[in-house]
């Protein structure tokens, strides 16, 4: 199992991205944590975004200066067009792939969660021609440049074969079957809140779902899966002990699965604002960098479960 962590910050509660003014990312702070967590682990994911057509156009704002000593550039182009330009994503994720095989190697994921509305890649007019033909882009700039970045897509949440259906049409059976990895988003007892006895369960129901879904519309049961998001907040009712306890609870049930998950990714590292609400509040560590329980408690996690 690799794992990684989202280290940076926005000017945004994490939910709905409303503006929020937060403490700015401090990249010594960021960088200690960053080693902490990956300890001796021979590869770690310092994932990121950037986003096509919108505002909140880099975060964080210099990846490569987490790249090295092992961590990997897990870098998300986003399609946040307010009009259909499949053209102008590929050529944004192109960019995207010569950028992760300049720092150093690591992967691209192509879209963010295409099967959620806006504020994410779900709400922006030609968002599946606009994957499809990104995905199409990152294969061939890999090939031209005959670097090692992983290429792959995601969703969020329980897996839906509709949506499964479109996107794999989207793409084509070719690349498809090419796919590094499946990106799966999965926030458990955050936007639905579950009994913490049935936490591990409801882990495994969406991982085997996910599993199946995917290998129905083409993607080999080969094709690791990354768990590209998860998390979960502090904030108004929702205190840092419990943090720890379903953060630990989720981990042990990803790791436990048998449906061929490769890469275990936080969001995220720090709280936009720890004084904000639950929706700003989803960091290992508070906004002054100071640890949450659940830091020493992911570390250790991580620790006893990486590769190498």
């Amino acid at each position: 199992m690799i794992f990684g962590i989202w280290p940076g910050v926005v000017d945004a509660d994490l939910v709905e991205l409303k503006p929020l003014p937060c403490p700015p990312e401090d990249p010594g702070a960021t960088m200690a944590a960053l080693k902490e967590l990956q300890g001796e682990a021979p590869e770690f994911y310092v994932r990121c975004y950037r986003h096509f057509g919108n505002e909140w156009s880099r975060t964080p704002e210099r990846p490569e200066l987490y790249a090295g000593e092992g961590r990997l550039i897990d870098l998300v182009a986003c399609y946040q067009s307010c009009e259909p330009d499949p053209e102008g994503f590929a050529g944004f994720v192109r960019q995207a792939v010569r950028d992760v095989a300049a720092w150093g190697g690591g992967k691209v994921q192509v879209g963010e969660e295409l099967n959620v509305p806006a504020p994410l890649d779900g709400g922006s007019p030609g968002c599946f021609e606009a994957v499809g033909a990104g995905v199409a882009a990152a294969f061939d700039e890999r090939e031209r440049l005959g670097v090692d970045v992983g290429i792959g897509v995601n969703s969020a949440g329980p897996a839906d074969p509709a949506f499964w259906g479109r996107l794999a049409a989207a793409i084509g059976p070719d690349h498809l079957a090419r796919l590094d990895f499946l990106g799966l988003d999965v926030f458990p007892d955050v936007f639905r809140r579950i009994p913490h006895e049935q936490l591990a369960g409801a882990v495994t129901f969406l991982l085997t779902g996910f599993r199946s879904v995917t290998t129905d519309i083409g993607v080999p049961e080969t094709t690791p899966i990354h768990i590209t998001e998860t998390g979960w907040p502090t904030g108004d009712d929702r205190d840092e002990a419990t943090q720890r306890v379903v953060l630990e609870t989720v981990a042990q049930a990803i790791v436990d699965s048998d449906v061929g998950v490769a890469a275990y990714e936080l969001f995220g590292l720090r709280d936009s604002r720890s004084d904000a609400g639950w929706t700003s509040g989803f960091g290992l560590l508070r906004d002054d960098y100071s640890p949450k329980p659940a830091f020493a408690a992911i570390r250790d996690f991580i620790r006893e479960h990486r590769e190498g």
